[in-house]
């Protein structure tokens, strides 16, 4: 008896940890490319999704399991349906939580989620983007019309989504990237803490460079907020760093 029990456990294990396992991959790869997913504050979430689906589904099928037994199909689609809700729960909040865009906006990047933008509205006909996308660095450009700015600002205070969430003022990245890495924070601001100074230098060994080949700027997230390095030469993020750009001190820009 026990033979089939474990038997059917396993053959449960395999078939949940490959399906779970694939979309998570598919998410990881996709939706959360690094370093979205380390500041994303949804590893409870997957957690869950696995603890239900890749190991209390197969246990519950080792403890119900006899071949022999009258309802024995019904036990297991009763498991089976336990599982699919929890997949599709699981789906449905790691798909509306993913960055579809990454704003820049005054003196930051900040990830805005699938489930509070409308891709349409945006002007450029490559930010206008299906939701099951992963996301796209862009450049918010507030309105240069003091009565439009005026007037945003009255929506947002009434409820409305903050001029960083609105793809109609989206501008391609690349025309401002210059631009924004000039923002960075300085290195005497990176470095002002003794530990921060350790984690640039395991930073520089692991990608190779001079610091001064680096901006650094703020990258927000809902676990936390940690400092975005790009590479000044080819305007691109290569990693990120441990660190609170708000902990640090206030220091010119070009100091």
């Amino acid at each position: 008896m026990i033979k089939h029990k474990l038997k059917a456990a396993l053959i449960h294990l395999v078939i949940s940890a490959l399906i779970v396992g694939s979309f998570l991959a598919f998410a990881l790869t996709v939706w959360y490319p690094t370093p979205f997913f380390e500041i994303s504050g949804l590893l409870r979430i997957i957690l869950i999704l696995v603890t239900v689906d890749v190991i209390l589904g197969p246990l519950l099928t080792l403890v119900v399991y006899k071949p022999l037994k009258a309802t024995l199909k019904m036990d297991l689609t009763v498991i089976a349906a336990v599982q699919i809700v929890a997949l599709a729960y699981g789906i449905h909040i790691i798909h509306q939580a993913h960055p579809l865009y990454i704003a820049y906006a005054g003196d930051r990047f900040t990830p805005i989620n699938a489930n509070e933008v409308s891709p349409d509205v945006a002007k450029h006909a490559e930010l206008q983007k299906s939701k099951l996308s992963g996301p796209t660095v862009v450049y918010v450009k507030k309105p240069s019309d003091p009565a439009e700015m005026s007037r945003v600002t009255m929506e947002v205070l009434s409820g409305k989504p903050d001029i960083d969430a609105r793809p109609e003022y989206y501008e391609l990245f690349d025309q401002f990237a210059d631009e924004v890495l000039q923002k960075g924070l300085t290195l005497r601001q990176v470095t002002s803490i003794p530990e921060n100074q350790q984690k640039l230098t395991v930073f520089l060994e692991k990608y190779g460079k001079s610091a001064a080949d680096y901006a650094y700027l703020p990258l927000i997230g809902k676990e936390k907020d940690v400092l975005w390095v790009w590479d000044r030469i080819n305007a691109k993020p290569v990693g990120t760093l441990d660190i609170n750009p708000w902990q640090l001190p206030k220091v010119a820009a070009n100091s």
